[in-house]
């Protein structure tokens, strides 16, 4: 079977609206990817002005990347470059301020649904958030062993469960990769610059999906930098082809 990558550009997609179902409140999809392997979920997510969730678990872990606004959690606000991650089964309100619309990443590692809880189940909590702001973290720069070309990485997250993992990445301009593939899944969300592979070129809003062991070559253009987040649904290395 021929392995093929999958694109989304955001800015063509079509919003799907709907009502909570305990609130009534609308809020949008646009769904990225569902992976046929782990059955992780992508979703870039729409939260209007004043839309909140009411008291919730999953039965998944799962993170909330902000591009766009506030995303208020349990009282506390958290800005664009923010990666908000839940473990499985921890209670927990989010969505929007009431004073401007919410745009973010949902992901998470495996199958993803709602549980709604009472208030009381909120005390019973022991798990914890992780909270990484991409903007207070250093980067962590070295080579690649091919052809000793510096980029750079801020890690996310390495889920113990999946071995799933989110990377914040700078190739600086210039930088390109040579032929390789992966024992995972892996895709990338464009955020600035250009990302570059094969003869084609995606700018900010789109995500590309790589199947597992597609042979590809990838990186930044000749004039500008690219950041990007890059998400594997299991364990993640390379190998030079």
């Amino acid at each position: 079977m021929e392995l093929k990558t999958t694109v989304k550009d955001l800015g063509r997609m079509p919003w799907f609206y709907r009502a909570n179902s305990r609130t009534g409140k609308i809020f949008g999809k646009k769904s990225l990817h569902l992976d046929e392997e782990t059955d992780m979920v992508i979703d870039y997510m729409h939260y209007p002005k004043g839309f909140t969730t009411v008291l919730h678990r999953h039965p998944a872990s799962h993170g909330i990347y902000v591009l766009e606004g506030q995303l208020e959690t349990d009282g506390e606000l958290y800005g664009p470059g923010t990666f908000v991650w839940y473990p499985e089964g921890i209670a927990a309100t989010h969505g929007a301020t009431e004073y401007e619309d919410l745009k973010c990443l949902l992901i998470s590692n495996k199958a993803f649904s709602i549980e709604y809880l009472e208030e009381e189940e909120q005390r019973q909590n022991s798990l914890e958030k992780k909270v990484m702001d991409v903007n207070r973290m250093p980067w962590f720069y070295r080579p690649t062993t091919t052809t000793g070309k510096l980029f750079g990485k801020k890690a996310l997250l390495l889920n113990d469960e999946t071995g799933m993992q989110i990377n914040y990445m700078n190739y600086p301009a210039g930088f390109t990769t040579i032929n390789h593939r992966h024992t995972a899944g892996h895709g990338f969300f464009v955020l600035e610059g250009q990302l570059q592979t094969g003869d084609e070129l995606y700018g900010p809003g789109t995500f590309i999906w790589y199947p597992e062991g597609y042979v590809t070559a990838h990186g930044a253009t000749e004039y500008e930098d690219l950041k990007c987040l890059q998400i594997s649904n299991k364990t993640f290395n390379i190998e030079y082809v």
